[in-house]
């Protein structure tokens, strides 16, 4: 999908009661970088696409009569490779002036000889040909209109230093005041266009890139569904196997002590210590069985309270660092506590860690989370629902997931997840 990246910053907008704040905002442009650039980045694109047309017209005139003998194959291969690499070109100039454009993806190819008709007929091998012969003129053009801006302000300037009469030198001064304002912002809006002319003919298809984007959307909503439907099973079946049972054994023990209380105290006070203990051990169970559900702290006193609650009960040191006073949309930090909840679960079930860290920072609307532990390694995604839950969850807001655990260890996580 193609996109915008952020423009390099505007000008902000004057304040119209101050004659100097609006002398400065309109002469400003004339000598910040971004409107050099703009500049740079049509002059290198007017050179650029006339040198992309000749070589493009040479070796595809060369290369597309001689397909029907054997020679000709390879020089079309040559003739496409050379004019995607012109369009590759073209992408990484946009950046100039903050236009980002992904690139459109190629036709799917089969193998054999019908992959070199399945590359002659790709529209998006030809859209790149379009490009190419008809960039130079649309580049010609712009940069022209961007020089004769500047032409003209250098003119108005030769026109009041020569000026003959006080009536002309007044008209010219008022002309280049105007036009050394104005030319920057032409330069400017003008490599803004040819950038997004390029975007148009190389950038992805807006229809295909919504219909991935709703495919991508589909496939997390199903990954996360299978997450919550697996985390409920694992509620289920731990409710029904460990705490439903210790809490049914607790009551018989509390029946024999009571029915032993009168003759035996001894055994009856056995009885109660176990049960005691039973207790503890079921609390403990529930406080396992319930990671990941929306903890009341975590909305009442943030991300950083409600993970020192669980680090806190882990068996191995565990290093928490979290920004002083971070609180982020609550989507994103349930996010963040389920994925460092359950991955400290992890840790302490299967890595054999001496020791672990959750990092958390929040930076340009994006939360990042790494979770190191010096265990023996070895995780992997395809293996238990774990991991699999903890990434479809990062998925599904659009973050990013990324683990290294080398047998040996360490086992490294690497969460972004957006929120701005």
């Amino acid at each position: 999908m193609s996109d915008t990246a952020a423009a390099p910053n505007p000008t902000p907008g004057p304040d119209w009661n101050n004659w100097r704040s609006v002398t400065d905002w309109w002469f400003r442009p004339a000598v910040e970088a971004r409107t050099w650039l703009a500049a740079a980045y049509l002059a290198v694109g007017f050179l650029a696409t006339l040198t992309w047309f000749v070589v493009a017209i040479v070796v595809l005139s060369v290369a597309l009569p001689l397909i029907v003998v054997a020679v000709g194959i390879p020089l079309t291969w040559l003739a496409f490779g050379l004019i995607d690499a012109m369009a590759n070109v073209e992408r990484r100039r946009a950046l100039w002036v903050g236009v980002e454009i992904a690139p459109r993806p190629f036709a799917s190819t089969p193998e054999g000889k019908a992959r070199i008709w399945a590359r002659l007929k790709d529209p998006a091998r030809w859209r790149q040909v379009a490009f190419i012969s008809s960039a130079f003129l649309v580049g010609a053009l712009f940069f022209s209109l961007a020089t004769a801006a500047w032409m003209l302000s250098v003119n108005v300037i030769v026109g009041i230093v020569t000026g003959a009469t006080i009536g002309t030198v007044v008209l010219q001064s008022v002309l280049g005041v105007f036009m050394l304002g104005a030319a920057p912002r032409t330069t400017i809006q003008l490599a803004r266009a040819f950038a997004k002319f390029t975007d148009w003919f190389l950038g992805p298809d807006p229809v295909i890139a919504m219909q991935e984007r709703v495919d991508t959307l589909a496939r997390h909503r199903q990954e996360i569904l299978d997450a919550v439907a697996e985390e409920r099973r694992r509620i289920e079946r731990n409710l029904h196997d460990g705490v439903q049972q210790r809490l049914v054994a607790l009551g018989i023990d509390l029946g024999l002590a009571a029915s032993k209380l009168p003759e035996d105290p001894e055994a009856a006070r056995a009885l109660v210590v176990d049960a005691r203990e039973k207790t503890r051990t079921s609390i403990g169970e529930l406080r396992v069985i319930g990671r990941g559900l929306h903890p009341a702290i975590l909305e009442d006193r943030g991300l950083d309270a409600a993970l020192s609650a669980v680090v806190s009960n882990a068996e191995i040191p565990i290093t928490l660092r979290i920004a002083s006073g971070l609180r982020v949309p609550m989507d994103a930090e349930e996010t963040a506590y389920f994925v460092a909840a359950e991955a400290v679960s992890n840790i302490m079930k299967h890595s054999r860690a001496r020791a672990a860290s959750v990092h958390i920072h929040d930076s340009e609307g994006c939360l990042h989370m790494e979770i190191h532990d010096d265990g023996r390694g070895g995780a992997d995604m395809a293996k238990g629902s774990g991991l699999a839950g903890m990434s479809a969850r990062v998925r599904g807001v659009d973050g990013r997931f990324d683990m290294s655990s080398p047998d040996g260890g360490p086992t490294i996580l690497r969460v972004e997840i957006p929120h701005g």
